[in-house]
């Protein structure tokens, strides 16, 4: 220790102490503290007190008052789509995977309603006229042959025709000419005599009103599509669409074709309407594809006893 250091420590403390008893008691004159008047000398010593207020007066208000039997908790208000917008509640929301839209998990979720279209046909547009064979005559002349064609749509034949002449009175249809062709091949490459019978149909289209139908097949229109969608609810009703972009309305909803795939037979169709009238129309896709043949299960053989 330092005894040097020690000892004005000492003497410093000591003046301290001797110097606030001395202000304390008035003794060194300019550091004695003001006197604090009594309450009944307050205003003599302080003339503001006794001025009157300045300022605007506040209007008076009358004081709220507890009531007697205070009312249970408010239970929060609902709208129609049962949406909770109290702070203190939280909502429990579940997500509808076919609406795109989440829902209060208390509200009852309506389902849609079917799509209400199906697929009935989908292809290239065929010819419905074939020739299902041909009779050579005994003078070996085209004009002496007689021809059997078939109506593939309506199961109609027409038996011995000749040519120049219609396949009934009154036709449109009327058989033109007869040519053999032994180069030709089928489907699957294979070479293969083709009866050709040139038809003049003034039903066509196209510009040539002619066409030419065989033995092997229907004549197919590759150059278009032919594809028909009906109502799964209104026997008969039905709309034939070609292209995408093709679109109609049905039962208050727009339908639009979006896509075509000759190769799966399938379309893409576009739904368009409001599920709830409250709220702003939805769009929905479905592929429609053609209906699966089920073939009906063979009754089951009872065994024998012997």
């Amino acid at each position: 220790m330092n005894p040097r250091k020690d000892l004005f420590l000492i003497l410093g403390a000591a003046l301290f102490l001797v110097l606030g008893a001395a202000v304390s008691m008035g003794v060194i004159p300019g550091l004695t503290p003001p006197t604090v008047p009594q309450d009944d000398q307050k205003a003599l010593h302080i003339p503001e007190l006794l001025a009157a207020p300045r300022g605007i007066e506040y209007p008076a208000t009358p004081k709220a008052l507890a009531k007697a039997d205070p009312e249970d908790w408010r239970s929060p208000e609902e709208n129609d789509d049962n949406w909770d917008y109290d702070l203190f509640t939280t909502i429990d929301i579940v997500w509808d995977p076919v609406q795109k839209e989440y829902f209060p998990r208390r509200k009852r979720i309506i389902p849609l309603p079917p799509f209400g279209v199906k697929l009935e046909r989908i292809g290239h547009p065929t010819y419905p006229y074939v020739l299902r064979s041909s009779l050579p005559a005994a003078s070996k002349k085209d004009e002496d042959r007689l021809f059997f064609i078939e109506n593939v749509e309506t199961k109609q034949y027409f038996e011995k025709l000749k040519l120049k002449q219609p396949l009934e009175p009154k036709s449109p249809i009327t058989l033109i000419s007869f040519r053999i062709d032994k180069n030709a091949k089928d489907k699957d490459g294979f070479p293969v005599t083709r009866n050709v019978l040139k038809l003049e149909d003034k039903t066509l289209t196209t510009k040539d009103k002619t066409i030419e139908i065989d033995d092997l097949g229907v004549v197919e229109f590759k150059n278009r599509v032919d594809i028909l969608l009906v109502s799964t609810s209104e026997p008969g009703k039905s709309w034939p669409v070609s292209a995408p972009g093709d679109r109609f309305a049905y039962q208050g909803a727009q339908f639009v074709v979006k896509g075509i795939d000759l190769a799966s037979k399938t379309v893409t169709v576009d739904k368009t309407f409001a599920p709830d009238p409250k709220k702003p129309k939805k769009t929905f896709t479905e592929v429609l594809g053609l209906p699966v043949e089920t073939k009906p299960a063979s009754p089951e053989k009872t065994p024998i006893k012997k």
